[in-house]
């Protein structure tokens, strides 16, 4: 701003400069006509002469008055705007309240935030993230110098729809020749580093700003802006809890989900991630009816990239960031070297591993290899391992090898980025059967049979580091690792009581006495954890809630599901029912027959039974009672949904009859799996393969081929599960995968021959 011309448009007098950011100059300044303290922003990036920068102006006065127009306790007031000649040339400005107090910027340079304070923050911010919404508007750049907080200690959120209404890139004739980007790299949700933001995007750039209050650092470190944009394309974030021990379990999984790298797995709306903060804080409010806008429209084509701190990048540094969704990223020199052979004309990129066991083959863009990075295990047994092989957490895949028979055990950790390896403990006992490793609050805890194969014993890890932390025995490894994920402890029996344990420090947190005769058993389900003689628990607490001698759950399994909790129970006119009871009170709400033959009560007979929720949705895939046809139930009612009228192979319970995934169920048939949706029971899809195995958003089909006498290998396809769209396909030289374990656009599998994938959807 020239300091000559100190009048704007003959009425603001700037008093003194108050910042300068990438899209111009804001100052305090006095409004003559009205007689009052504003703040006039002005927009330098817009300054200049000619058709093409006039029709910019022009673009950005029409969407800012549009901006303008909402009003709301937690959006900045525009007061005025219009246009003032400067020394750069005609440059738009806005004028708005003048705000005392400080940004969120400074006040996290002081370190992290309380998490009251963060939730009362965060809640703020969506609502106004809601109320611009609602009229069709985006942010695009919530960061904490975009986040006010006044001396009143109400939060502000500041240039509302500036950031779309500055970009020129977002009108229909494009203006892609000015190079000018909108965005800040290091708060930039992916889709949006790819050019297609939407309102999600606004929530995933919310869930990095909470995760720096919670911790005082951004989820990425990054020394540029194509760093920042590569890690939050394919890197996963960490939990708050893992950079801030103090952060609760629930602020990490809220922050984890508003990170999701997929849109639809995060908060469906501003609102209903306020609803879910304001429950942080036990503080309830009535959600107003929305208010009906006619939207502005987004252009869904537009390209978008990203450079902090500025708002404005070149044209060379959008090129750049667009390259790097292709880029895997340097590897590490531990890393089993790979080269792509690019068959343009086909579309097909083949890619040989050396020293590995597998040829892999992509469909789709020829430039991209599919194959992020590959590790050769020794010692691998993936056909006896009844429980996880590979365990994906906060940035780092953790893999179990070792053979059952042979009484060998090891874990390994490597970044999932970039496939380094960090480090590898060995075992000297076999592992146990079910639930033998997993993850929570950045430990690794790890259950290995006893020498009598009875009794266990239960190691924790440092997941960083590998450093063990604790060791303690368990009286029965035959339930497997109980981690009861709201509380993050480790539950287990001895005698007649259930314990839960740190799993940081090994030390126990709670116990209760059940008064069994035997080893007490339990089941975890939700908030609760449900112990012999029909008594529920809290599980962060241990305090008793409720007791019911009716209550005999079969095979020790229980999902949550509203305000409810279903369970195997013994049925009365088939050997076995699914119960929905209260969980604060234990009462029946609803009850159907399941399964017409005779159980043998072990957890290894029952199918899991959160493979048979989606949402609200129940999934009854077996025929019992009246029930001749696979059906659906209303969850929360019990009342039947639809019915699947097409033919369908039955198979026994243990064998997965059926699996959920988002948004729907897959169903395996006598011509393949079919996966249908869980609101109506539309079909998605159907594939001609028999193997399934599922994420929440994947499905990865496999079958094993042969060729000449001896040679055999497993084809696998993975494909989305909305669509059923192929998203890759390649062949592994064995006839065995684990289960897949995916992290936002990476999936991990473990091959037979004892080779550890990562490969890029």
């Amino acid at each position: 701003m020239d300091d000559r011309d100190p009048i704007l448009a003959d009425r603001y007098r700037l008093v003194r400069p108050l910042g300068r950011g990438g899209m111009g100059e804001v100052w305090e300044a006095q409004d003559v006509s009205l007689r009052r303290p504003v703040a006039v922003k002005v927009i330098s990036v817009l300054a200049g002469g000619g058709s093409r920068a006039d029709e910019a102006r022009a673009r950005f006065l029409r969407e800012a008055r549009i901006t303008a127009a909402l009003q709301h306790p937690h959006i900045v007031t525009v007061h005025d705007l219009g246009e003032a000649a400067t020394g750069q040339g005609t440059t738009p400005f806005l004028v708005m309240e003048l705000l005392r107090g400080e940004g969120l910027d400074a006040v996290v340079r002081r370190g992290p935030v309380g998490e009251e304070e963060v939730a009362q923050w965060g809640t703020q911010v969506c609502d106004a993230l809601g109320e611009a919404h609602g009229a069709g508007i985006l942010h695009r750049d919530i960061k904490p110098a975009n986040l006010f907080v006044a001396a009143s200690g109400s939060l502000k959120v500041l240039d509302f729809g500036i950031a779309r209404a500055a970009d020129a890139s977002a009108t229909g004739d494009r203006l892609t020749q000015t190079g000018f980007m909108v965005g800040t790299a290091a708060y930039m949700a992916p889709e949006q580093a790819r050019g297609r933001p939407e309102q999600r995007s606004d929530l995933y750039s919310l869930g990095c700003v909470l995760f720096e209050l919670l911790t005082g650092r951004l989820p990425f470190d990054a020394p540029d802006t194509l760093g920042y944009v590569t890690a939050h394309l394919h890197d996963p974030a960490p939990a708050p809890s893992s950079l801030a021990p103090g952060v609760s379990a629930p602020w990490d999984r809220l922050v984890g989900r508003l990170l999701a790298k997929d849109p639809r797995e995060r908060y469906e709306s501003a609102a209903a991630l306020a609803e879910e903060l304001r429950r942080l804080t036990g503080v309830r409010q009535a959600v107003p009816a929305a208010r009906r806008y006619t939207p502005t429209v987004v252009d869904r084509e537009e390209h978008a990239a990203s450079s902090p701190p500025s708002v404005a990048s070149g044209a060379d540094d959008l090129a750049a960031a667009a390259t790097v969704q292709a880029s895997a990223g340097p590897l590490d020199g531990t890393v089993m070297s790979r080269r792509s052979l690019l068959m343009r004309g086909a579309g097909v990129a083949a890619v040989a591993v050396a020293g590995g066991a597998a040829a892999m083959y992509l469909t789709g863009d020829p430039k991209r290899d599919p194959v992020a990075w590959s590790q050769k295990i020794a010692d691998v047994d993936v056909i006896n391992s009844d429980g996880p092989d590979v365990v994906l957490a906060d940035g780092r895949c953790h893999v179990a090898a070792g053979h059952y028979y042979k009484k060998t055990a090891a874990l390994h950790a490597f970044d999932l980025a970039t496939g380094k390896r960090l480090w590898r403990v060995s075992l000297d006992a076999a592992w146990a059967r079910t639930a033998r490793f997993t993850v929570v609050n950045g430990t690794v805890l790890a259950l290995v049979q006893g020498n009598d194969e009875e009794g266990g014993r239960v190691y924790a890890f440092d997941a960083v580091t590998g450093e063990r932390r604790w060791q303690r025995p368990v009286s029965d490894s035959g339930m497997g690792l109980a981690v009861h994920r709201p509380s993050g402890l480790l539950i287990t029996g001895e005698g007649g009581s259930v314990i839960g344990i740190d799993p940081r420090t090994g030390e126990q947190r709670w116990g209760i006495d059940v008064s069994s005769p035997y080893d007490a058993t339990w089941i975890l389900a939700g908030d609760l954890i449900l112990c012999d003689g029909g008594i529920a628990i809290l599980g962060k607490t241990g305090k008793e809630l409720w007791t019911r001698s009716d209550f005999v759950p079969h095979a020790d399994l229980a999902q949550p599901l509203g305000e409810g909790l279903l369970c195997y129970e013994t049925g009365r006119t088939v050997p076995v029912d699914l119960v929905c009871r209260k969980a604060d009170t234990g009462e029946v709400m609803w009850r159907s027959p399941f399964q017409k033959t005779e159980p043998d009560f072990s957890s290894a007979a029952y199918q899991p039974l959160d493979e048979l929720v989606s949402g609200t949705t129940v999934f009854l895939p077996l025929p019992a009672g009246s029930r001749r046809k696979p059906t659906a139930l209303n969850g929360l009612t019990g009342e039947r949904a639809w019915t699947y009228g097409s033919s369908y192979q039955e198979v026994a319970l243990k064998e997965r009859a059926t699996t959920s995934v988002a948004g729907g169920f897959v169903l395996p048939t006598g011509s393949g799996p079919v996966c249908l949706a869980a609101a109506d029971g539309a079909e998605r899809w159907h594939a001609d393969t028999q193997r399934v195995q599922t994420t929440r958003t994947y499905a990865l089909l496999s079958g094993t081929e042969q060729a000449r006498v001896f040679q055999r290998w497993t084809s696998v396809r993975i494909v989305g599960v909305e669509r059923g769209r192929t998203l890759w396909t390649g062949q592994f030289d064995s006839t065995a995968v684990s289960e897949p374990a995916a992290s936002g656009d990476s999936i991990v599998v473990l091959d037979g021959s004892g080779t550890l994938w990562a490969i890029r959807v």
